[in-house]
């Protein structure tokens, strides 16, 4: 099936609703953060936890997406529909309001972010979900750009991307995400159409270390700019073996100070041919092994 047959209202035989937590102040304002996705618009119906609803929203900039809630607690938000895009974007207003997301649902999702939701620690599992749809919910995702960008959570569940096989872009998909140590083996073994991981975990400061083969199933990926840019505690060095199609490695692991705990030796991306942009690939990062060989331009 192509990307291009999915591009549709979600074709999925099931549907369950997305929900997602929100803890708010009495008076609180909350704006649903409804985005379009091309030519994809939303067909939902709230329900906002307080005992209302919306009715029907067919247009992301809708008046009825934006709430006020009348007492101080914590709701739970059900959307029910078709909503293609959601996207936080580290709105002040709405960033600190959501807590927790319930469950994905089925609800044809193309793009997502909660990026800035500091208070969101934590991603449901898979077997939680089982009842309402698990991950598959997430199977029509294209772009995971900045989807849990700058959130609070510590821990990625190794199977969240199992079904997304139409994934292209995973930009900043957990950059700054400051509780992350490690990252599940297999995580990306299934979006084996994705084609940017740039600044996939940029500034994940306490990222110790990654799985040795975390994208040899990521053969079309082209774009790794400054995926690890800035992880001072990472300790180990891919060697991006099967990703032989990537023309850029900008600042990939770009550190901002000798102070770092990368070892190992540097894979000799220079080598390859045609040769692929590396500006500042390993910056800093003195403790490899062959750090004193690595071209000018890479470091």
């Amino acid at each position: 099936m192509s990307i291009a047959r999915k591009l549709i209202p979600s074709d999925s035989g099931e549907s369950f609703p997305m929900k997602i937590k929100v803890s708010v102040t009495s008076g609180a304002v909350f704006t649903l953060p409804l985005v379009d996705y091309g030519a994809l618009t939303p067909n939902i119906v709230i329900n906002w936890g307080d005992g209302t609803s919306s009715g029907s929203i067919t247009s992301s900039t809708d008046a009825a997406r934006i709430h006020t809630y009348a007492s101080a607690g914590e709701y739970i938000i059900t959307i029910s529909g078709f909503m293609p895009g959601f996207k936080v974007n580290n709105n002040s207003a709405i960033r600190t309001l959501i807590t927790e997301i319930v469950q994905w649902g089925i609800v044809g999702l193309r793009t997502f972010d909660f990026y800035g939701c500091n208070n969101l620690s934590i991603l449901p599992g898979s077997a939680a979900l089982s009842a309402v749809g698990g991950y598959t919910g997430l199977n029509e995702v294209i772009s995971f750009a900045s989807s849990f960008r700058a959130t609070g959570i510590s821990s990625i569940p190794a199977d969240i991307f199992d079904y997304s096989t139409y994934a292209t872009t995973f930009s900043d998909t957990f950059s700054s995400c400051l509780q992350i140590t490690t990252v599940p083996s297999g995580l990306f073994d299934n979006v084996v159409n994705a084609t940017s991981f740039a600044s996939t975990f940029f500034s994940c400061t306490n990222l110790a270390s990654v799985p040795s083969d975390l994208f040899d199933q990521n053969v079309n990926a082209t774009n790794f700019s400054g995926t690890f840019r800035n992880c001072r505690n990472l300790t180990n060095v891919l060697q991006f073996t099967y990703n032989t199609n990537v023309t850029i490695f900008n600042n990939i692991y770009n550190m901002t100070t000798t102070a770092n705990s990368l070892t190992g030796t540097a894979p000799t991306l220079w080598l390859r041919t045609p040769t692929p942009s590396g500006t500042a690939a390993f910056r800093n990062c003195t403790g490899l092994s062959n750090f004193a060989s690595i071209p000018a331009n890479f470091k």
